[in-house]
C-alpha cells in the first residue's frame, strides 16, 4: 500500500484549542492562594552594589517573600554550559538585565511597591562594550575572573596561501549583523507550586524542559525527582525560551512562601533582560580563478555576547563551521571568537549563528560574480558542494542534490533568466534589483549528546497516546510526530493523541532547538511504532495463518499484498493487548553519524544537511533610501514532506521574518542601555507588510531522516536576508554591507560612505 498519511494536508492538532481560544499559556492559569511573582533589574551596565537594604520591602503588607542572593539554597547561577550567570547578583551587576531582588505578593501593585521599597546602592563602574575593544589584553574584564574571549574556534582547511596565490580575483568585506530581538507574541513566564505530595510542580513557557528541571533542582538543592516542570501552551520563542528564565526565581519564591508564585515578564522587562541574536561582524575575504571556481577564504568572526557565555561558545562555532557554505571550498582559514562585553546577552535565536555568516558568504558571492563578470546563478552552481565532500569544519556533507536542483527550481520560478526584461528603472528616483542566495544549514547539536526519547502505546479500540517533551512552540512538532506514528501504525490521524512536555509522563526529547525535532523524535517515533506495529502483524498472522512479510496495516485495516481483508487494527489491538504481545513501546533515537563522518567532523556543524535557496525583488528610491521588497521566491529541501501545511506554513513564515531582519529590526544598544524597548520602537513586520512570497518544497531524502525528513524552521530563515541584502546592492550598484538597511544606511551605501555602525 502507499503511504496516504506522511505529506498530505491535514490540520494541526492544535488547531481547535488555539483559534477557540481554550487553548492556555502560562497566564491564563490560576491557582488558589497564587503570589505575584516580580524581579528587580539592575539599573546599570556594569556596577558594584555597595549595599542592599530590603527590610523595608520585607515590612510591606502583603508581601510574602523578598529574596537576595543570600536566600537561595543551592547554586546561584544557571547553568546553560557554564554558570557564571548569578539568579541574583551578590556584589556586582555586568548588564541591564541582571536580577537582584525577588519578590512575592498578594497582587502585582504590592509587588510593585516591595520593588520600589528595595533600596540598593551602586559604585558604576567603565565596564566594555565594543567587543574589538573587549578583545585587546588589556582591555577591562566585562566578567571579573573571565577571559573576555570566551572561545576561539579556527578551522585551518588545505592550503590558504596556496589558494590566494591561484586566484585571479580576490574580494574583500565586513559585514555588520545588528542585535535582533526574538519578539515572540508571549513573554517568558513561569507558575510553581507544591502538590499534595511535596513535589514542586513549575509550568513554564519553555523549550527545554528537562534541562529546566535540572537547573531548578540544583539551584533548590533538592533532588531531580521531586521537581515536575510542565510546558502548558507555548506563544512563540524562536530561541528566546531555549535558556531558563523566570523559571528558578518562581520555584525558590514558592520554596520560601509555601505559595503558588506566577511570574510573567512585561514586554519591557522581556525586551530588557533575555537574550539577544549575536550581533556579528564577519570579515570576509574570497579568492577565485577566472574560471570562477572557488580557490579559497579567509574568514574573521567575531560576536559580541555579553557578560555570561549562555550559548555564546557554540553559536560561534556553529557560525564557524557554516562559514563556507554550500560551496566547494578547497583552501579555507575560519576564525570565530565569542566576546565578553557589558551589553545584553547574546544567545540562541532562529539560525543559531547561520543567518549572520551567511549574510557574507552570500554577500561575497555576488560581490565576486560581479568582478569575474559571471551570472551569479552561473557563479553559484560552478561551486556547489557535493555529497561526500568535505568541508573546511571537518565534516563530510552526506546529501547534497538539493543544492544545485534548488537552484535551478529558484531561478526557473523566478523567471531569472528574463530578468533583465522587466524594467529596472521605472521612476527616476526608483531602481529595480535581484538578489539570490543559496545557503547550508545543519539539523541538530552536533557530535555529543543529541538524542530523544518518546512513549507510544495503543488501547484496545486501537487509538495510540504519543508521549513527548518535544516542545511544540508553534513550529508544529506534534503534529509530524502524530503524522508519523499514524502511518507507521496504520491507523487515521484522529486516532494518535499526543500527550505534550510534563517531566512526570514523558521521556527526555532534548530542547526545541536546532530544528532537530522531527529528525530525533521522529525517528525516536518510528522505533517505538515499529514495536506495536510487530505485535499487530504477528497477531494477524496467528488469525489469518498468512505470513508477517506479506502483510501490512493502513488506514486502520490489515492488507495482504494490497488486498483488504476482514480484520481491522481495534481488533487486531485487543486480540494482541490478551495475547500479551507488547502495545507499548518506548522509542529512543540518538544522532547517527557514519564512521568516517565521525571521526574527521568537528564538533561544531556535524549532522544531516539541509539547503536552500531564495530570490529576492526589490524596488530602491535613490532620493529616500526606502525598499519596497516585491517579490520573494523560496525553494527549500525538508528531505520529505510530513505536515504539508506546518512545512508551507514555516517556509512563508520565515520570509517575513526575515524581511523584517534585513529591512527594519534592530535593537538600539548605547554603552550596554536599550533604547527601543517596546513594540512601538522595535519595529517587526506585521501581516499588511509580508512580502509577495512564492514557495517550493523540494523532497530530496536524507539518509538518516525520519521518512528522508530534515528539519525546516531555522534553514528557510537563513536565505531571506542575504537575497534581500544581494538585491538591494544590485539595485543601486554598490555592495551594501549591513542590515537593517535602513533608509540612512541605503543612502549611506549610494554616497560611499558605510560605516557599519
Amino acid at each position: 500500500m502507499t503511504e496516504t498519511v506522511i505529506g498530505a494536508p491535514v490540520p494541526a492538532l492544535q488547531n481547535e484549542q488555539l483559534l477557540s481560544g481554550k487553548a492556555q499559556y502560562l497566564n491564563d492559569l490560576k491557582l488558589p492562594g497564587m503570589l505575584v511573582g516580580k524581579l528587580l533589574y539592575s539599573e546599570h551596565p556594569c556596577a558594584r552594589i555597595i549595599d542592599l537594604d530590603v527590610e523595608t520591602a520585607r515590612s510591606i503588607p502583603g508581601v510574602a517573600a523578598v529574596l537576595t542572593h543570600q536566600d537561595i539554597p543551592g547554586e546561584n547561577s544557571y547553568f546553560y554550559h557554564d554558570a557564571d550567570q548569578p539568579l541574583l547578583a551578590s556584589d556586582r551587576v555586568n548588564y541591564v538585565g541582571d536580577a537582584i531582588v525577588a519578590v512575592a505578593a498578594v497582587d502585582e501593585d504590592t509587588a510593585l511597591a516591595a520593588l520600589e521599597a528595595v533600596e540598593v546602592t551602586y559604585e558604576p563602574l567603565p565596564g566594555i562594550f565594543d567587543p574589538l575593544e573587549a578583545m585587546k589584553p588589556d582591555a577591562v574584564e566585562a566578567l571579573p575572573g573571565y577571559d573576555n574571549i570566551i572561545q576561539h574556534t579556527e578551522f585551518d582547511f588545505g592550503n590558504i596561501q596556496a589558494g590566494f596565490e591561484d586566484a585571479d580575483v580576490i574580494v574583500e568585506n565586513t559585514y555588520f549583523n545588528p542585535w535582533i530581538e526574538h519578539a515572540p507574541l508571549e513573554t517568558e513566564g513561569a507558575l510553581s507550586y507544591l502538590d499534595i505530595e511535596g513535589t514542586l510542580v513549575v509550568y513554564a513557557s519553555n523549550q527545554a524542559p528537562n534541562r529546566d528541571r535540572m537547573q531548578i533542582a540544583r539551584s533548590l538543592d533538592i533532588p531531580e525527582h521531586r521537581i515536575r516542570v510542565v510546558t502548558p501552551y507555548v506563544g512563540g520563542a524562536f530561541g528566546a525560551k531555549d535558556e531558563a528564565h523566570v523559571q528558578i526565581h518562581a520555584a525558590l519564591l514558592t520554596l520560601a512562601t509555601g505559595n503558588p508564585v506566577r511570574i510573567v515578564r512585561t514586554r519591557e522587562e522581556s525586551i530588557l533582560t533575555h537574550v539577544k541574536r549575536h550581533p556579528i561582524i564577519v570579515h570576509h575575504k574570497m579568492g577565485a580563478r577566472s574560471d570562477g571556481k572557488l580557490a579559497a577564504i579567509k574568514v574573521e568572526i567575531i560576536g559580541d555576547t555579553g557578560p555570561y557565555e549562555n550559548a555564546g561558545r557554540f553559536i560561534l562555532g556553529f557560525a564557524a563551521a557554516m562559514a563556507s557554505g554550500p560551496y566547494n571550498i578547497p583552501n579555507a582559514r575560519i576564525d570565530s571568537y565569542s566576546v565578553r562585553t557589558n551589553n545584553p546577552i547574546g544567545g540562541a535565536m532562529r539560525g543559531f549563528g547561520a543567518p549572520q555568516v551567511c549574510l557574507a558568504y552570500e554577500g561575497q558571492m555576488d560581490t565576486l560574480a560581479r568582478e569575474l563578470r559571471i551570472d551569479p546563478l552561473e557563479l553559484r552552481l560552478r561551486n556547489t558542494v557535493q555529497s561526500g565532500q568535505v568541508v573546511p569544519s571537518g565534516g563530510i556533507i552526506r546529501e547534497a542534490a538539493a543544492v544545485e536542483a534548488g537552484l535551478l527550481e529558484v531561478s526557473r520560478l523566478a523567471g531569472w533568466e528574463n530578468r533583465d526584461s522587466i524594467e529596472r528603472q521605472p521612476a527616476p528616483n526608483l531602481r529595480r534589483g535581484w538578489g539570490l542566495s543559496s545557503t547550508w544549514f545543519v539539523i541538530g547539536l552536533g557530535r555529543g549528546q543529541d538524542n530523544s526519547g518518546i512513549l507510544l502505546e495503543m488501547a484496545t479500540d486501537g487509538s495510540v497516546v504519543l508521549r513527548t517533551s518535544a516542545v511544540d512552540m508553534g513550529q508544529g512538532v506534534h503534529t509530524a510526530l502524530a503524522v508519523m506514528a499514524a502511518e507507521n501504525l496504520g491507523v487515521d490521524l484522529d486516532s494518535v493523541r499526543v500527550v505534550g512536555p510534563d517531566t512526570d509522563s514523558a521521556l527526555d526529547s532534548g530542547p526545541s532547538v536546532a530544528s532537530r525535532q522531527t529528525f530525533v523524535s521522529g525517528n525516536a517515533v518510528l522505533k517505538a511504532a515499529a514495536v506495536i506495529r510487530q505485535s499487530l502483524l504477528e497477531t494477524a498472522a496467528d488469525e489469518t495463518g498468512l505470513p508477517v512479510d506479506i502483510l501490512s496495516l493502513h488506514g486502520g485495516g490489515l492488507f495482504a499484498e494490497g488486498e483488504r481483508l476482514s480484520l481491522n487494527i481495534p481488533e487486531l489491538a485487543a486480540k494482541a493487548t490478551f495475547a500479551n504481545r507488547p502495545m507499548h513501546a518506548d522509542g529512543f533515537y540518538a544522532m547517527e553519524f557514519p564512521q568516517e563522518f565521525s571521526e574527521r567532523g568537528n564538533f561544531f556543524g556535524v549532522g544531516p544537511s539541509a539547503f536552500g535557496s531564495q530570490i529576492a525583488q526589490v524596488l530602491v528610491d535613490i532620493e529616500t533610501g526606502e525598499i519596497t521588497i516585491e517579490k520573494i521566491v523560496a525553494v527549500q529541501n525538508v528531505g520529505r514532506i510530513i505536515n504539508y501545511g506546518g512545512a508551507y506554513g514555516q517556509l512563508v513564515g520565515a520570509c517575513t521574518m526575515g524581511t523584517g531582519n534585513a529591512i527594519t529590526e534592530e535593537l538600539i544598544v548605547d554603552q550596554g542601555r536599550i533604547s527601543n524597548d517596546s513594540l512601538e520602537s522595535y519595529l517587526i513586520p506585521t501581516a499588511i507588510d509580508a512580502p509577495e512570497t512564492v514557495t517550493k518544497l523540494l523532497e530530496i531524502p536524507e539518509p538518516y531522516g525520519p521518512h528522508g525528513a530534515v528539519g525546516i524552521g531555522e534553514p528557510s530563515l537563513t536565505s531571506t536576508a542575504p537575497a534581500l541584502l544581494n538585491a538591494v546592492s544590485d539595485a543601486i550598484g554598490v555592495r551594501i554591507n549591513q542590515i537593517p538597511m535602513t533608509p540612512e544606511r541605503v543612502l549611506a551605501a549610494i554616497e560611499g560612505d558605510q560605516e557599519g555602525k
